[in-house]
């Protein structure tokens, strides 16, 4: 409870901040990759799947979900800038939606249950440096996040009986 009240309180100047924030970079860069690393595991599992078809149509479609939801909210909702030069319309975190996307996927087909951890440590990692990157803030990163359980829960109403 302590490490929870201490995180918060160091948390809280950098929530509060007025100023727009310059980008940083290599936040900005590995978060690129780290959005990518589920859904490209869930690909191969799939590709390696004897319904191959099938499970490929499911990231399809949460891809195509999230990522057509995103690009229409951050259009019509225009929400604070979190960085200098950033266009206003950080809601929601498109790559923590990303982030997101084949995690299902990827670690259904494995019986090594640690990829779900990895899975989702990936995908927390993904909103941590978006937000280190002074891109989003973390109302955006919590939204993409749920759009991105959403989606992944969109591509389930393809069935694949395997």
């Amino acid at each position: 409870m302590k490490a929870i009240v201490l995180t918060l309180a160091l948390l809280l100047p950098a929530l509060a901040s007025a100023q727009p924030q310059p980008v940083n970079k290599w936040a900005d860069w590995s978060s690129y990759g780290t959005a990518g690393v589920n859904v490209t595991i869930g690909a191969v599992d799939a590709w390696q799947n004897e319904r191959r078809g099938c499970h490929l149509a499911q990231l399809l479609l949460s891809e195509g979900v999230g990522n057509g939801t995103a690009l229409t909210v951050k259009h019509y909702v225009r929400s604070p800038r979190p960085c200098l030069g950033c266009p206003p319309d950080g809601m929601p975190s498109a790559h923590t939606m990303n982030g997101i996307i084949g995690i299902n996927q990827a670690h259904a087909a494995s019986s090594w249950k640690g990829r779900v951890l990895l899975g989702v440590t990936t995908a927390a990692l993904t909103g941590f440096l978006r937000w280190q990157a002074n891109r989003h803030t973390w109302e955006q990163i919590g939204w993409g996040a749920l759009l991105g359980v959403g989606a992944e829960l969109s591509g389930q109403i393809i069935r694949c009986d395997d």
